[in-house]
């Protein structure tokens, strides 16, 4: 006779083994894959019967030997959890997930199904190498492309649009070029975003037109977009560009005496090239290359300038054009936010000169012009300019862009004024609709002229003024004719973006 206890016991066993295949969940599983997504890819473990969620975390961070100058690099691991488990690591670390590349960081997650952890292997892996063409970007690849990358150029585009569809085997090409060019594995990629289906990703970066080209370092947006030659050749060499250092090295204080005076400079007195200072002001400068010019020198070159382990960084203005004094930075040469804060309000002035090269990216704000048009002989009125401007118009910086022209270059909207380089220097508004002359440069300097002037640009007068004459009426007869008067037409709305290159989604210029 069978023992009853025995049958029960068979019966539970059987019972676990039924529940355990029927639920069984099946992930990918490995453990502190270095830089290697094979193993992740292809190990498959059936979970226990209690787990109910495969698990991934994703980690960048320092090698033992980041003390010898490794490079930092991806440890992925991935295995069998449950939901409790999960919602604790995800508590613990997704504080520290960050798309800063050079930050350690730790990314976790857990997902629900079958094998469901597969996608998420390690940032490399989101493209295949032997893929032809630029990166498809999408939001939830998005913050880990940027994570893993020092460059990354993308273009925002719309199948629909035709200047979108010339680009896009141009731009494949490129990416496939860069590609070849044996850059080492996290410094560069060209990605693409198709906007149509990405419309969050359109909206975080703003995107106006199509085709746009953003490049970005270190996983911030570059304040200036590609503008330039729509070739391979061109795109390529945009990119070897950006890799090149962007610190220039000086031997001997000898050297800083002679430093363009027309442009800002960044200056770091280091001990040596291996200082984490170093490594931080490097990144900074990276960033901001476009804005300043970046200098470093190290042991007995700059020893004079600072104390024996405490490296310094200093602004040096644009003195022949600015009043602005030279300032040392106080702030921890090892917090990357706090010195590129400093550095980028230092680099990007209040008062900025315009050009033929960089007017369409300053249309494009869309902000009022107050212009200075200078004759290039004469610079002493565009410092004069920027100290009115640095000491009554600051607050107004979020409502017009303030620039400097130089007036033979731009002699045409001169002529819009009815003046020409023999009455520089001027001062004028260029609303996008009409041009402004104000009355008098000498009046600059006495206080709140300018400001009183922007005013009357809001509140309509100058435009009123100009149809109709001054609001304390004079009537102008011409021929026993009354004349009407009209502003010159914006002359600078015919720099912005051009519908012969862009498919613009508004127009309000």
């Amino acid at each position: 006779m069978v023992n009853l206890s025995s049958i029960l016991m068979l019966t539970l066993i059987q019972l676990y083994i039924f529940v355990s295949t029927v639920n069984s969940l099946e992930c990918y599983v490995c453990e502190n894959q270095e830089d290697n997504s094979e193993k992740c890819a292809k190990t498959i473990l059936t979970c226990e019967y209690n787990q109910d969620v495969c698990l991934t975390e994703i980690k960048w961070g320092s090698t033992p030997y980041w003390s010898q100058g490794a490079k930092k690099q991806y440890y992925v691991s991935k295995r069998c959890s449950n939901k409790t488990e999960c919602a604790m690591t995800r508590q613990r670390y997704m504080p520290l997930c960050t798309n800063i590349w050079y930050q350690d960081w730790v990314c976790s997650d857990c997902c629900q199904g079958d094998r469901c952890n597969y996608y998420i292997i390690i940032c490399h892996t989101f493209y295949n190498p032997t893929d032809s063409g630029a990166v498809q970007i999408t939001q939830s690849n998005l913050d880990m492309v940027l994570a893993s990358n020092e460059i990354v150029f993308i273009n925002f585009y719309a199948d629909w649009c035709k200047f979108s569809n010339m680009l896009m085997p141009i731009f494949d090409d490129a990416a496939d070029e860069v590609s070849k060019a044996g850059y080492d594995p996290g410094q560069v990629v060209m990605g693409k975003v198709d906007c149509d289906k990405e419309p969050s990703v359109a909206t975080r970066f703003h995107i106006t037109k199509y085709p746009t080209l953003k490049l970005f370092r270190n996983g911030l947006p570059a304040k200036k977009e590609y503008r330039g030659q729509r070739s391979v050749e061109a795109f390529a060499e945009f990119i070897k560009k950006q890799l090149t250092d962007s610190v220039v090295t000086f031997s001997s204080l000898k050297e800083l005496h002679s430093l363009a005076e027309d442009k800002r400079h960044i200056i770091g007195y280091m001990d040596r090239r291996d200082q984490k200072e170093y490594e931080v002001l490097r990144k900074v400068a990276a960033t901001l290359k476009d804005e300043c010019i970046f200098h470093a020198g190290f042991g007995d070159a700059s020893q004079q300038m600072h104390p024996p382990g405490q490296p310094i960084v200093v602004f040096r203005t644009d003195r022949k054009t600015s009043a602005d004094p030279d300032e040392t930075y106080t702030g921890s040469l090892l917090d990357f936010d706090q010195l590129h804060s400093w550095v980028q309000k230092k680099c990007i002035p209040l008062v900025r000169e315009i050009t033929f090269e960089n007017a369409e990216e300053l249309t494009e704000e869309g902000l009022p012009f107050l212009i200075l048009f200078y004759h290039p002989d004469h610079p002493e009125s565009i410092k004069k300019y920027k100290e009115v401007v640095s000491m009554e118009l600051e607050s107004e910086k979020q409502n017009v862009n303030f620039l400097t022209a130089d007036g033979v270059k731009f002699e045409h909207p001169l002529h819009h004024l009815g003046k020409s380089v023999a009455d520089l220097p001027l001062i004028a508004i260029d609303s996008f609709r009409h041009m402004y002359l104000f009355p008098d440069y000498k009046e600059m300097d006495k206080p709140g002229r300018l400001k009183e002037y922007l005013k009357d640009l809001y509140s309509g007068k100058l435009h009123r003024e100009f149809h109709y004459g001054p609001e304390s009426p004079q009537v102008i007869m011409v021929n026993n004719e009354v004349k009407v008067t009209t502003p010159p037409e914006s002359t600078f709305k015919k720099l912005a973006p051009s519908k012969n290159r862009y498919t613009l989604l508004r127009d309000e210029l």
